[in-house]
């Protein structure tokens, strides 16, 4: 895609991984240092959109390279994530789909503030649960 700087990327120096579907490389913008970030080769914006194939690959492949993040780096926990920005309001810095792998240090002062709310009850969960297997 034009103008993607994942679909352009010219940063060879700090790329780690690739293959013919993806490839890895240091973040730009690191949230801590090895960010790594696990990047399909075709443009995708969001997980939903891989194939299962391309998801389960990404998937081998971060596995891979969290166990050499941590052979490289000693972090004290290495955290997987990935977003889809559903909204379209900007979450994502590049609209094209990665998979973070972020080590973690001890006084990083990275704050992940989950607001976690109190258990709505079995019967809520329950309907939630019933709402999302209605859409499967």
């Amino acid at each position: 895609m034009e103008n993607c700087q994942f679909c352009e990327f010219e940063d060879q120096q700090a790329v780690i991984y690739t293959d013919e579907l993806c490839f890895a490389a240091i973040s730009r913008k690191p949230i801590n240092k090895y960010h790594v970030m696990v990047i399909p080769k075709v443009h995708h914006e969001n997980f939903v959109d891989l194939s299962d194939d391309l998801a389960a690959h990404i998937f081998i492949v971060a596995k891979k390279l969290s166990y050499a993040v941590r052979k490289a780096c000693h972090p004290a926990a290495i955290m997987h994530v990935s977003d889809d920005e559903v909204s379209k309001k900007g979450y994502n810095l590049v609209s094209h789909y990665k998979f973070h792998l972020i080590p973690r240090f001890e006084d990083d002062n990275i704050v992940i503030d989950y607001h976690r709310e109190e258990d709505p009850g079995i019967e809520d969960r329950a309907r939630f649960a019933a709402e999302i297997r209605a859409e499967m």
